[in-house]
């Protein structure tokens, strides 16, 4: 008798899906300068398929384990600005969206495991896990907001391509 992962069995208890369909994709490192902000795991139903419009998998979830201590504001307004960045959505839509952020995202400490499930065509859940406690932060019933949130990571033109490429596990060539 095997036992399940750990992050496998987090994943199943809070998604409409078993342990054993979340399988881990790549995982990589967001530095700024010198500094490393956290290390963010992508986690999906089955094997990733991925389009020139994104993931298409019916669910897939990023881990972030922070390495250092990073405000909620600080997270909030670098999502903000990647999106604006972009240019994919309205500036209206986007403020709607971090002004919906501001009551979910926390502050977070060094070690601290946070969680976002993206439900393509429906919506985003943020989780926070602390040892074997989870907690549901809030969520954002909005298909257009999961893929502007999805599009800071996975976007060709996203600001950190390393990190997208490790996450995607595409070589960097």
């Amino acid at each position: 008798m095997s036992v399940m992962p750990e992050n496998q069995v987090f994943l199943a208890s809070h998604t409409p899906y078993e342990a054993t369909a979340w399988t881990p994709s790549g995982s990589g490192i967001l530095t700024w300068s010198v500094f490393s902000i956290y290390r963010a795991t992508l986690w999906s139903v089955g094997s990733l398929t991925v389009s020139e419009q994104g993931i298409s998998n019916p669910s897939y979830a990023l881990q972030f384990e922070y390495l250092r201590n990073i405000s909620a504001d600080y997270i909030i307004e670098a999502s903000q600005r990647e999106m604006l960045r972009l240019g994919l959505h309205t500036d209206a839509n986007i403020q709607r969206w971090i002004l919906a952020m501001r009551g979910i995202i926390p502050d977070t400490s060094r070690g601290d495991l946070l969680w976002i499930v993206f439900t393509p065509g429906q919506g985003v859940r943020f989780l926070s896990q602390k040892f074997s406690q989870s907690e549901l932060l809030g969520e954002i019933a909005d298909a257009e907001f999961c893929q502007a949130l999805a599009d800071i990571w996975f976007h060709p033109d996203c600001h950190s391509a390393k990190l997208r490429r490790s996450l995607l596990q595409e070589d960097a060539a």
